[in-house]
C-alpha cells in the first residue's frame, strides 16, 4: 500500500482531536501527517506527553500512521532535539531535512508571540512579566520560551527541498505585515526579521511547495515557482 503524507495546521495540544479528525473523518491510514508547529509539547507536568501519547497509540498503531511535528512559538524546544520521539510521534529539529513519502523536507520552527506584550485587565501587568513569574517559580502553566523564536542560520542551508515547512511565514507571503497597537518594539523587531529571514531562505532554496501555521488563517498563492499554503487551525491538506 502507498504511503501519503499529510500537513495540519497548529492544534494547540488537542492531539486526541487529530487523531480523531484524521481517522473518522478523513479517513486517514498508511500515512505520515505533519504538524506546522504549536502542537502543544511542554505544557501540563512534566510527564504529560508519555500520558497523552498513550491514549493516541493504539489507534496510530492499528492505521498505520505517523505524527510529526515542527516546533511552534508554544513549545517547549527542549522537546526538539531529536531526544524525546515516541515511536510514531516525532519532534523534527529546526534545519534537519527528512524525508517522508519520498518528499525532502526542511523544517523551520519557531515563531514570535505576538501576544506576549498584552496587558491582563485584572492584575494590569503584561503577559510577558507573569509569564516570567510563572518560569521563575517552576509552574507548568507558563505559556512562552525565551527561545521561541526561528533560529537562522546561513551557512548549511540545503541546495534544494521538496517542500519547507515553517510555523512563521516568509515576509511575501500572506499576511501581510501588520503591526497591532498592544505589541511592543523589540517584539516588532524580531517579526519582522524573522519573516526577512524566511524570505532569505525562500530565494536561496526555491522549493515547489511551502507551508506555515501560526496565523490561524487559511492562504495560498504561487510565488515565482513556489506554491504556499498558510493552513488554519488543525486544516488537513494531502500532499501525496
Amino acid at each position: 500500500m502507498d504511503r501519503h503524507l499529510y500537513i495540519c495546521g497548529d492544534i494547540h495540544g488537542e492531539i486526541k482531536r487529530l487523531v480523531h479528525d484524521a481517522l473518522h473523518r478523513l479517513k486517514i491510514r498508511c500515512a505520515d501527517i505533519l504538524v506546522v508547529g504549536d502542537f502543544g509539547a511542554g505544557f501540563g507536568r512534566p510527564n504529560s506527553m508519555d500520558v497523552r501519547y498513550r491514549e493516541i497509540r493504539s489507534a496510530l498503531e492499528a492505521n498505520d500512521n505517523c505524527l510529526y511535528t515542527i516546533r511552534g512559538n508554544h513549545d517547549d524546544p527542549a522537546f526538539f532535539d531529536g531526544q524525546h520521539d515516541y515511536e510514531r510521534l516525532h519532534f523534527l529539529p529546526d534545519h534537519k531535512m527528512i524525508e517522508l513519502c519520498g518528499k525532502r523536507i526542511y523544517p523551520i520552527g519557531g515563531a514570535v508571540s505576538t501576544d506576549i506584550d498584552l496587558i491582563d485587565p485584572l492584575t494590569r501587568k503584561s503577559r510577558r512579566t507573569i509569564n516570567e513569574s510563572l518560569i521563575k517559580h517552576g509552574s507548568s502553566k507558563r505559556v512562552w520560551w525565551q527561545n521561541e523564536a526561528l533560529v537562522q542560520i546561513t551557512e548549511g542551508l540545503p541546495e534544494s527541498a521538496d517542500i519547507i515547512v515553517s510555523h512563521e511565514a516568509p515576509l511575501s507571503f500572506a499576511p501581510m505585515l501588520e503591526r497591532d497597537k498592544h505589541v511592543g518594539e523589540s517584539t516588532w523587531q524580531q517579526v519582522v526579521e524573522s519573516r526577512r529571514y524566511l524570505d532569505y531562505v525562500l530565494k536561496a532554496i526555491k522549493p515547489p511547495l511551502w507551508f506555515y501555521g501560526h496565523y490561524h488563517h487559511h492562504y495560498e498563492g504561487f510565488l515565482g515557482k513556489t506554491a504556499y499554503q498558510g493552513l488554519d487551525i488543525a486544516e488537513i491538506v494531502k500532499v501525496v
